[in-house]
C-alpha cells in the first residue's frame, strides 16, 4: 500500500495523476475504473480502488466524466508510418473498421526511445480498447507490462497471443521451385540478422530449389541499413553471367532492375530477378515476386481484435488462442 504521500493538486488533495502513478497505470485506466468501464481487468480495478481509498482521493466531476478515449479506438503499433508495408497494413485495418464505430490511432516505434515510451504509465496507447502489434518492438512492449487491453500480433507466430501471419516458408518454397526451372545459376540475397519470418523464407527457398535437384550456388547477406542502389551495383559485379536472383524483398529487387537497366543489361534474359512482397511498384515494372496478402492479414487481425473486445465487454469467458496462417502466391511477370 502507498503511504499516501505523492503529488497533490493546488488544493492539497491528491489528483487523478497521483492515483495513476501510485497504481502504475495510466490516467485513462483510472478514469475507466471511476466510470465502471468493463474493459479494465479485475485485478487492475481492485488495485486502483485500493489506491483511491488509501489516498482518500475524491474524484472531481471532470475525472468521472468519460474521457474522449472512451469512444471506441483501435491502436496500431508499427515500426514506421511511411513504408509500403505499413501503408498496406493500415489499409487492411481500415477495411475491417469500415462501418464500425471505431476510430484508429497509430504509433510508430521505430526508435528505441519510442518503443520504451509505450511501457510508461500514461502512454496514449493505453486509451485504446485494443491493440494491433505489427512488429517485435510492439510485442515486447506489450508483453513487458500489465495491459488491460486485448491485443493481436500481426505477421509473426506467438504462443501467448492471437495472431495472423503469412506462411513465408511456403512463399520461399514456391519461389525456389520456380527458380529451379529457369536457366543459369541460382543466387539468394538476404538481410543479415533477419527476423524469424524472413529466415523461414530463405529456408523455404532452399527447400524448393533442392527439391528439383538443383542448388543455390551463393547466399549473399546484406545489412538492413545499406543503401539499396549501392548494394544492387555491388551485386551485379558479383553475379554469374547467367543468374536467377531471389531477393529478400521487392525494394532490393527494384533497385537491382534499375541498376541493370543503367548498364544496358536486359532483365528477364540472362539476368532474372524474383522479389518478395508484391508491393505497388512491382506490377508497374513487371517484377516477378511472391505476393504477400498484407491487407488481408491486417483485416483478419482487426476482426479478431474486435471479437476479443466484444468478448470482454460482454463478460464472456475468453476463448482459447485464435490464429490464422495465410498462404502467399507467386506473381509471374516479365523479370523471371
Amino acid at each position: 500500500m502507498t503511504s499516501g504521500k505523492g503529488e497533490r493538486g493546488r488544493s492539497g488533495r491528491p489528483t487523478v495523476h497521483t492515483v495513476a502513478k501510485a497504481a502504475g497505470v495510466g490516467v485513462g485506466t483510472v478514469s475507466r475504473v471511476l466510470n465502471n468501464h468493463p474493459s479494465v481487468r479485475g485485478e487492475t480495478r481492485e488495485r486502483v480502488l485500493a489506491i483511491i481509498e488509501d489516498l482518500n482521493y475524491r474524484p472531481t466531476p471532470q475525472a468521472r466524466r468519460p474521457l474522449p478515449s472512451e469512444h471506441p479506438l483501435i491502436g496500431v503499433m508499427v515500426a514506421d508510418l511511411y513504408s509500403v508495408w505499413q501503408s498496406r497494413i493500415i489499409r487492411g485495418v481500415e477495411t475491417a473498421l469500415a462501418g464500425q464505430d471505431y476510430g484508429l490511432m497509430a504509433f510508430a516505434l521505430g526508435s528505441p526511445q519510442r518503443a520504451a515510451q509505450v511501457a510508461q504509465p500514461g502512454h496514449p496507447s493505453a486509451l485504446a480498447q485494443g491493440l494491433l502489434l505489427c512488429d517485435d518492438a510492439a510485442y515486447r512492449s506489450w508483453s513487458a507490462q500489465e495491459r488491460g487491453q486485448p491485443a493481436v500480433r500481426l505477421g509473426a507466430v506467438t504462443e501467448d497471443l492471437d495472431y495472423v501471419a503469412i506462411d513465408n516458408r511456403y512463399g520461399g518454397l514456391i519461389a525456389g521451385e520456380y527458380a529451379a526451372t529457369l536457366p543459369g545459376e541460382i543466387v539468394g540475397v538476404w538481410l543479415r540478422g533477419q527476423l524469424k519470418e524472413r529466415q523461414a523464407t530463405r529456408k523455404g527457398f532452399v527447400e524448393g530449389v533442392e527439391s528439383a535437384g538443383r542448388q543455390v550456388i551463393q547466399h549473399i547477406e546484406v545489412e538492413p541499413q545499406d543503401h539499396l542502389h549501392r548494394v544492387a551495383a555491388e551485386l551485379l559485379d558479383r553475379l554469374p553471367e547467367r543468374a536467377t536472383v531471389m531477393t529478400h524483398g521487392d525494394d532490393l529487387a527494384l533497385a537491382l532492375i534499375t541498376e541493370a537497366q543503367l548498364r544496358g543489361l536486359p532483365v528477364g534474359d540472362d539476368l532474372k530477378v524474383i522479389g518478395y512482397g508484391d508491393h505497388s511498384q512491382a506490377a508497374l515494372v513487371g517484377l516477378t515476386t511472391v505476393h504477400q496478402p498484407l491487407e488481408e492479414m491486417a483485416t483478419r487481425s482487426t476482426e479478431l481484435l474486435l471479437d476479443r473486445i466484444q468478448e470482454r465487454h460482454e463478460g464472456a469467458p475468453p476463448r482459447e488462442q485464435q490464429f490464422q496462417l495465410l498462404t502467399p502466391r507467386l506473381a509471374l511477370r516479365g523479370t523471371a
